[in-house]
């Protein structure tokens, strides 16, 4: 009787979870089974490939490199942090063998390639790629070492002579490959972080080494060099040019390869905001970067190399890939079908494709396997076999699909018909389905979820069986049977503050199909009485909202119904699928009957409680400690990209079992920019506004995170980071606000920092004058202020006309002076012309005989995309704190000297200052056409264009 009612009370505090449907129990507490289930197979053809693991004994530590020695029927695997192993061609090889710890090397810090002479079994020579600390002239090294004749093999580091060098930074390239001219490739990147893009303008420079594909003869020497410059390389006789560059123009090539059959180089090349790219490699080929990302202009009047801009054989959209990893051109016979395709992948979600190609052009592309792996490279043996390395340590191989029929033309195409609701209308689920609640909610835009589980049958989830919850979280903690459903309902306010108003957007659902899950959105139709399954491609709808709070009581609202791609970005097998139903979610109370969830759960016989795992706080507890609930936002909002195989670019990890000090998150140095913070770091202990991830959540558009699901700011989680990050013991002096100046068109207006602090003053919002000044700050300045405004006023100071309708309306001069002379437009800020304005930007009398008038445009639309070398800004930083912007106008021994928008001269003594660095921003503000029409803005154009005087 006890067991009976206990059950009895399970089943009315999960119900209540989501207010509608009921699930009987038997007196014996089993649960009713899932039975309806239509959600089964795929609504696509499956890929025809799938990988299986190789060397299943053998786990490595971040490999990055995988490659044969001529003469030799053994492997060689190169870990990021320096080790090298080698292991013999067999399927059951237990553990591999040391062949070199390059930590040995004074300094070393991270590999990145490995090559074999390919006289090696006679010269015993190999060649490798690493680098000894960032930001050094000649940082990352490519070396020759000697082979010990011993049986395993091993290297001789005593034998170390160092080849080349070049600047080490964010994109190192570092992939060496022997041509079939025998000669040495080696590829380089930009040597910079992400963003801003290429700031050391080297993509198209000839005199750094940066960013090319160099070729080398190891064989022989020229004077003072440990090398020889083949005599036919591209640049040889190109004054100023490195005489080593074969090709240039990349991000960051960090994989290339040879097709052993015809020679041609093929190359993936990391992309920067929305394109991977793939090129076949030409002799003094120019592949772009940073004139434009593959189809992206991106410093469309920067300057250019010598020879032409080469299009890329194959791009991909970051909606598929983020990372592309370079592969080789299949020669093997395991997979004859695929003889003579180049073969590639993507580090961030785990596809991979194959092309083929005839005279330059495409004839063939498919996507070959959708894996779990973070492919951080391809590996070929001596036999042309192909393998695939993932970065987590495991080796594999494609092989064919033989999920193959898994392909269901029949799969559900309406909500309805999905087997998960007893009445869609009513949102009233079926018999066996499960509601359930999670501990913190994802933000999204103030929508709200409801959530349920469903397993085939009365399947039970069973405990991941190590104790060890990183590893379990692969799984979500649990052994998911195949065919499970988890899914939720998102739902928003027609009227804020209304429950009656909730529209339902979407049914997003997770299948578990294979070996990984499937992410599919039925979205639903306005009458709400069903949902139909949207395509793989992203979609959007504009939403108007009732809201007391907002000017005129209405508030514009977009959402975004994500790709199948995207959903992958964060439901990234390797890193934790399931981000929702795990324990730490699942571990609270908060149901009508007061029951602990998770126990409930057990007790119905769905799911079998792990032994270890890290309950999570509701973030609104004030007995839980504020960095629990800090720490427990963050998880949830940001945790499924920064962790390790998440994806995220900033290499933090946000994992609740991760201590905070072994997280890279306090007191590191930003990866993706400064936004014009003194000092920045990701978490700056103690003090909030120079925090790099404080001002990314406090800002809309460009640079907001979390840049999926999320387009509005959630104050209430701004403020619990804010205070958190406030709380935390001061490790460094903390940085005066209000000093200094950096902004250079603006310096009476607040820095960044100062600016942070002031949107962040949650309960007192900015006054008028406050506004009105921030807006006409800097892009990082006025990005933290956008929130405050009406939508109308958002949309219309946001608002710009696109290129080509400028371009396309006919411009009245006369009208364009005006708007020049116009104090709003804010030309005479910094120009002088016609005895008005100030001399701080370029003389503009003859303008228009410097530019036509699509540069001009290009100018206006995005002046940081190319900033003259005459006109480069400087940030100087002084011990004190204070930040100085401006021209430099002169540079010595006793300091530096910067002059102003205002003209003035600001000096700052060699005692004082702490660093001196370009700015990678224009001086002239960014979005001047923004509020403008095209007619607007095409007669602006037409008065700088008659500037030929």
């Amino acid at each position: 009787m006890k067991a009976w009612y206990l059950m009895v009370v399970v089943a009315g505090a999960l119900v209540g979870a989501t207010g509608h449907g009921v699930w009987a129990q038997s007196p014996a507490g089993m649960r009713v089974p899932w039975t309806t289930s239509r959600i089964k197979g795929s609504p696509e053809p499956p890929p025809p490939y799938q990988t299986e693991p190789v060397f299943p004994q053998l786990k490595f530590t971040n490999p990055v490199e995988l490659v044969s020695a001529p003469g030799m029927d053994r492997l060689f695997v190169q870990e990021l942090a320096g080790k090298m192993y080698s292991f013999p061609r067999s399927p059951d090889v237990a553990q591999p063998d040391l062949f070199a710890d390059l930590k040995e090397i004074p300094r070393m810090r991270q590999a990145y390639g490995l090559a074999f002479h390919p006289g090696f079994a006679t010269n015993r020579q190999v060649f490798i790629c690493y680098v000894i600390d960032v930001n050094l002239p000649d940082g990352t090294r490519v070396s020759r070492f000697k082979v010990k004749d011993t049986n395993p093999p091993q290297l001789d580091l005593a034998s170390e002579q160092i080849l080349i060098t070049w600047v080490s930074g964010g994109h190192n390239g570092g992939c060496l490959q022997f041509g079939n001219d025998g000669y040495l490739y080696i590829s380089s990147g930009d040597a910079a972080s992400p963003t801003p893009p290429d700031p050391l303008d080297t993509g198209q420079n000839l005199d750094d080494l940066m960013s090319c594909v160099l070729r080398i003869d190891v064989d022989r020497v020229d004077a003072g060099k440990a090398y020889r410059v083949p005599p036919d390389n591209p640049f040889v006789a190109t004054p100023g040019a490195r005489p080593e560059i074969w090709a240039y123009g990349f991000r960051n090539p960090w994989k290339m390869s040879f097709d052993r059959r015809t020679g041609d180089l093929w190359a993936g090349d990391v992309g920067w905001e929305l394109w991977e790219l793939v090129f076949r490699v030409e002799r003094g080929g120019n592949y772009g970067w940073s004139i434009v990302e593959g189809p992206q202009s991106v410093h469309p009047r920067g300057r250019r190399g010598p020879t032409p801009i080469l299009p890329a054989v194959a791009v991909h959209s970051h909606d598929e890939a983020r990372s592309v990893t370079g592969g080789y051109v299949y020669r093997g016979k395991k997979t004859p079908e695929l003889a003579g395709a180049y073969i590639y992948g993507d580090y961030v979600t785990g596809k991979i494709w194959g092309l083929r190609t005839s005279r330059g052009k495409v004839t063939w592309q498919q996507e070959l396997a959708n894996t779990s792996h973070a492919i951080i490279c391809f590996g070929e043996d001596r036999d042309g076999e192909l393998y695939v390395v993932d970065y987590a340590g495991t080796l594999h191989q494609l092989t064919r699909n033989t999920a193959a029929d898994s392909y269901n033309p029949a799969f559900p195409a309406r909500l309805s018909e999905t087997g998960l609701f007893a009445w869609v209308k009513e949102h009233r689920l079926a018999p066996g389905v499960i509601p359930y609640a999670v501990q913190v909610e994802l933000w999204e835009d103030h929508t709200t979820a409801e959530r349920f589980v469903a397993a085939p049958g009365t399947a039970k989830l069973e405990a991941y069986t190590r104790n060890n919850l990183q590893a379990g979280e692969v799984r979500g903690n649990w052994n998911f049977p195949l065919d499970t459903v988890i899914a939720r309902t998102v739902s928003l306010e027609m009227e804020r503050g209304n429950p009656a108003s909730k529209r339902r957007l979407e049914t997003q659902v997770l299948h578990r199909h294979g070996d990984a899950w499937r992410a599919y959105n039925y979205i639903w139709n306005a009458a709400q009485t069903d949902a139909v399954l949207a395509g793989p491609g992203a979609s959007e709808v504009t939403l108007d909202i009732k809201d007391a709070a907002a000017p005129g009581g209405l508030r514009r609202q977009k959402w975004r119904f994500a790709s199948r791609g995207e959903c992958n970005l964060c439901h990234v097998t390797r890193a934790g699928s399931i981000l929702g139903f795990i324990p730490p979610q699942l571990e609270h109370t908060r149901t009508p009957g007061g029951m602990n969830q998770l126990r409930a759960l057990e007790q119905i016989g769905l799911v079998e409680r792990p032994a270890k795992f890290t309950a999570l706080p509701a973030v609104t507890d004030s007995s839980a400690s504020l960095e629990a609930r800090a720490r427990a936002y963050l998880y949830v909002n940001c945790g499924h990209c920064h962790r390790q195989g998440g994806g995220g670019t900033a290499n933090f990890d946000l994992k609740l079992e991760t201590p905070l000090a072994k997280a890279r998150l306090l007191d590191e140095p930003p990866t993706q920019g400064a936004f014009g913070m003194t000092g920045a770091k990701i978490v700056a202990p103690g003090d909030p506004y120079r925090s790099v991830l404080l001002y990314r959540m406090a800002i809309l558009g460009r640079g907001r995170m979390p840049q999926l699901g999320s387009t509005q700011v959630d104050e209430t989680g701004l403020r619990l980071v804010r205070d958190w990050i406030a709380s935390l013991p001061r490790t460094e002096k903390l940085v005066s606000l209000g000093k200094g100046r950096n902004s250079t068109h603006a310096p009476e207006l607040p820095g960044t920092s100062s600016a942070l602090k002031a949107a962040c003053a949650l309960d007192s919002p900015p006054s008028a004058e406050t506004l009105k000044q921030a807006l006409q700050g800097s892009p990082e300045v006025r990005a933290l202020f956008l929130r405050f405004l009406p939508d109308a006023e958002r949309e219309a100071l946001t608002r710009m006309a696109g290129r080509e309708e400028i371009l396309a309306a006919k411009g009245d001069a006369r009208r364009g002076r005006e708007m020049f002379f116009r104090e709003a437009t804010q030309c005479i800020n910094c120009h002088a012309l016609e005895s008005k304005g100030r001399m701080f930007g370029p003389d503009l009398r003859q303008i228009g005989k410097k530019y036509d008038r699509a540069q001009l445009l290009d100018s206006l639309l995005e002046p940081s995309k190319f900033v003259d070398p005459q006109f480069v800004t400087y940030q100087a930083e002084t011990k004190d704190g204070e930040i100085h912007s401006g021209f430099l106008v002169k540079r010595g021994e006793d300091g530096v000297v910067l002059r102003d928008a205002t003209g003035l001269e600001v000096r700052v003594p060699a005692t004082k200052l702490e660093r001196l660095y370009p700015s990678a921003l224009s001086a002239m503000p960014e979005m001047l056409l923004q509020g403008m029409s095209a007619q607007e803005a095409a007669d602006l154009l037409a008065f700088l264009e008659a500037l030929k005087e």
